[in-house]
């Protein structure tokens, strides 16, 4: 069976890398615009959203456990970084037990040295092809993120987002086990403000008004004029300090309009630490809400994801916890990740753990920190990607590194990932 699937899979993909090579005008490369073939609709069934679950077509439901690749297509030097790539899509599949790779692709890499009569750049595409089928043929589902932090730093979805997923679309549109995972961690959390004490954060946009403005209409009317809230720009989208950003609702119209119905993941604003209530939820079929960075130490704040999970699909679409000073570090971890994993199973909400590195999922070196990006001398062996990460009595969110959740998060993937194909 998966034999079979690989095949129809591969047939499709040399297909559509056929139709995206053939173009009988040029395209000018001050104007960008995409020439694509219309979007080849699959008659095959695909994963759909149910109430609060991802069900596949045997209704079997998908819970997606899995590892975020690291260091690979988000970076400008993603050639570099290949065998390591590689080796972290092997390790996931083959000693991890997860059903789900997620791939983050810078969005700008895909518009840089556009191939000849083209306004985007084959090689770049092929290479994420290349990766997809390899996950595939390791019989995981791949999720495509888009991500922006290592190269524009586009705080929002724009224009050359909606670029980007065309030519995701083109490429894997109505492909069954391919999810589109529109925009990592949107950093939109509002104009800030300057007093005597640390800048902070409104959680709306000022438009054309000063701060004094702001005070008065916020006191004399208890409501702001000419300002519009986090949530309205995350949705709706607007023009901000210049940038016009997309919204999440825009961008999921735009690719159903193109005829595809992969599942779609929507990740909330503020780094995506946030997920939306209902006058912010998004309309439309075979959506995901996924939500990163939790708060181990509230956990009176998991309460909105359990209630947000009883009636929609919900993932945690990249989690880890190791040691390190960042503010994402707990030190309560080694209690809180226990309960925080037996949450998750709870209410059925996956989870996609970041990264094979060490000192995040792999055991670690006490004075080396993990790094977002990797190196050409990071580990060319799968099997060298084995051994987790530990917890011990002496877990603190200081300058000292090497502990993590890996060996907890490897036994839940084992007891609970399931295969789909």
């Amino acid at each position: 069976m998966r034999q079979t699937i690989l095949f129809m899979f591969s047939c499709m993909l040399i297909a559509v890398i056929s139709l995206l090579s053939v173009s009988n005008r040029p395209v000018s490369a001050t104007s960008r615009q995409i020439e694509l073939p219309p979007v080849i609709k699959s008659s095959r069934e695909l994963f759909k959203v149910v109430g609060n679950r991802v069900l596949l077509p045997s209704g079997q439901q998908y819970i997606p456990e899995g590892i975020s690749i690291y260091g690979g297509l988000e970076d400008t030097d993603y050639n570099e970084n290949l065998a390591n790539i590689y080796a972290q899509i092997k390790a996931a599949a083959l000693y991890w037990h997860t059903n789900t790779i997620r791939l983050q692709i810078a969005e700008s890499n895909l518009f840089l040295h556009d191939s000849p009569n083209k306004a985007y750049n084959q090689q770049f595409l092929d290479q994420i092809i290349k990766e997809v089928q390899l996950a595939h043929s390791l019989g995981q589902v791949v999720v495509l993120n888009d991500q922006t932090e290592f190269t524009t730093n586009t705080l929002a979805p724009t224009s050359t987002t909606i670029k980007f997923w065309r030519v995701m679309s083109a490429t894997f549109s109505n492909q069954p086990f391919v999810i589109f995972d529109l925009f990592n961690e949107p950093r939109l959390y509002g104009t800030s403000i300057t007093h005597s004490n640390p800048t902070y954060h409104l959680d709306h946009f000022l438009l054309n008004i000063n701060h004094q403005e702001y005070r008065y209409h916020h006191k004399q009317h208890g409501h702001i004029k000419n300002a519009l809230s986090v949530w309205q720009v995350w949705k709706y989208g607007a023009t901000i300090d210049g940038t016009n950003y997309v919204g999440m609702q825009t961008l999921v119209n735009k690719i159903r309009s193109w005829g595809v119905d992969n599942l779609i993941w929507v990740e909330g604003p503020y780094w995506a630490q946030k997920l939306p209530k209902k006058p912010y939820l998004i309309s439309g079929s075979n959506i995901v809400y996924s939500y990163h960075h939790i708060d181990l130490n509230q956990i009176s704040h998991w309460g909105f994801i359990a209630r947000l999970a009883k009636k929609h699909a919900v993932v945690d679409g990249e989690w880890s916890q190791y040691q390190s000073p960042w503010a994402e570090c707990y030190s309560s971890a080694p209690i809180r990740t226990p309960q925080y994993l037996s949450f998750l199973h709870a209410h059925n909400i996956g989870l996609i753990a970041w990264s094979l590195q060490k000192g995040s999922l792999l055991k670690g070196n006490p004075s080396i920190e993990p790094s977002n990006l990797n190196s050409p001398y990071d580990t060319r062996s799968a099997k060298q990607l084995q051994v987790p990460s530990e917890f011990s009595h002496h877990y603190l969110c200081d300058n000292y590194f090497g502990q993590g959740a890996g060996a907890l998060i490897k036994q839940f993937f084992k007891a609970n990932s399931t295969l789909v194909y």
